[in-house]
Order: structure tokens, then C-alpha cells, then sequence
């Protein structure tokens, strides 16, 4: 009778422990489908994008795929080029290697962002002035589009005109906007670089 006790007793242990190292994500989606076109899901790691203003001094909120995680961070936290998360940018790629507390709040052990794409080609590049000569012609005329590849907040906020939304941490759900035609010019603008 002892031992069905200790076994139970046991069981029950190894139960609640599984059951909190699993309770770190309750099923929550760590990736971003964005991320996920070049990165892997790794364990105790989340892939997104900073929730717009949820960068405070001790925390921060990423978004992944459809999931947002209550991240808290503090001065053992590693933070890559950046001094606190609140420097960083609404809707900036992120990367959280974290650990779940006692209390079941998830703790940022490191952090690092993605810088914005560098251009390998000048030709690539856009200037402004051609933008607003651009901007004189009718779109299917000249056969160019224009996409707004920040956020839904920053399109509704302003945008150029005839810009069509195209969030670049989103672009699976809005790769039906491209253009059909493979010759027509596309330009991208964003914040800036950064």
C-alpha cells in the first residue's frame, strides 16, 4: 500500500512538473509565418513582432502569428544592440529566447532585433524626387504600384497617395497584392532606416 502511495505520489509530481513546463506556452504559437519562411521553431524562443506600444521599462509584447506573449525583462536580461526595448520601434522583428518563472510569466533571458534590409544594389533605390514624379502619373499608365509595407495603424494614420497596404511582417496574408504583371515597377516605403 506504501509503494502505490510513493508511485502515486510520484506520478503526481511528474504530472505537475510536465504540466508546468508546459503551461509556458498553453498551445501559443512562438512563430510568426513571416519568421517561419527562413527561421525554425526552436524551443523556448519566440519569432515576431513587437505589439505597438507595449514597450515599457521592465516589458514588452510580441506577436506571433495569431498569439500575443506578456514578456517581462530586467538588467540580467541580454539585450542586443539595444539599451532597453523601449528604444525600439512599434512592429519591430524580434527574437526572444526566454524561460517561464514559477509564477508562469514569461522572462526574456535575450533579445535581439532584425535590422531593416539592406539594399545590395543602388539601382534598387528610389529617390524621392523620382517618388513624387511618380506620383504625377496614373498608377496604370506608368504601370507602377506603390506599397505601404508598415503597419495597419501608420497606413491609417497617412500614406502616400494610391499607396495599397503591404505590412513586410505580414507579407503571406497580402502576397495577393502584388501585381500580376511581372514588369510592373513596385516601390516599398516604410519608416526609414534604422
Amino acid at each position: 500500500m506504501k509503494r502505490k502511495r510513493l508511485f502515486t505520489s510520484l506520478l503526481t509530481a511528474v504530472m505537475l512538473i510536465a504540466a508546468g513546463t508546459a503551461s509556458a506556452d498553453n498551445g501559443k504559437e512562438r512563430i510568426s509565418a513571416i519568421c517561419a519562411e527562413c527561421h525554425k521553431n526552436e524551443s523556448q524562443t519566440i519569432r515576431g513582432t513587437l505589439v505597438p506600444g507595449s514597450q515599457k521599462n521592465d516589458s514588452f509584447q510580441v506577436q506571433a502569428g495569431k498569439d500575443i506573449w506578456s514578456v517581462r525583462y530586467d538588467k540580467n536580461s541580454k539585450l542586443n544592440k539595444v539599451a532597453t526595448v523601449k528604444d525600439l520601434p512599434d512592429e519591430k522583428a524580434v527574437k526572444v529566447r526566454f524561460r517561464t518563472e514559477d509564477n508562469g510569466q514569461v522572462y526574456a533571458e535575450e533579445l535581439s532585433y532584425k535590422s531593416n534590409y539592406g539594399f545590395k544594389n543602388p539601382d534598387d533605390v528610389i529617390s524621392v524626387s523620382e517618388v513624387v514624379e511618380l506620383l504625377k502619373k496614373d498608377p496604370k499608365v506608368a504601370n507602377y504600384v506603390i506599397f505601404d509595407s508598415r503597419g495597419y495603424d501608420n497606413f491609417i494614420e497617412g500614406h502616400l497617395p494610391g499607396a495599397v497596404l503591404m505590412p513586410h511582417y505580414q507579407f503571406q496574408a497580402f502576397k495577393d497584392r502584388m501585381p500580376a504583371d511581372k514588369n510592373t515597377l513596385i516601390v516599398a516605403y516604410c519608416r526609414g532606416a534604422s
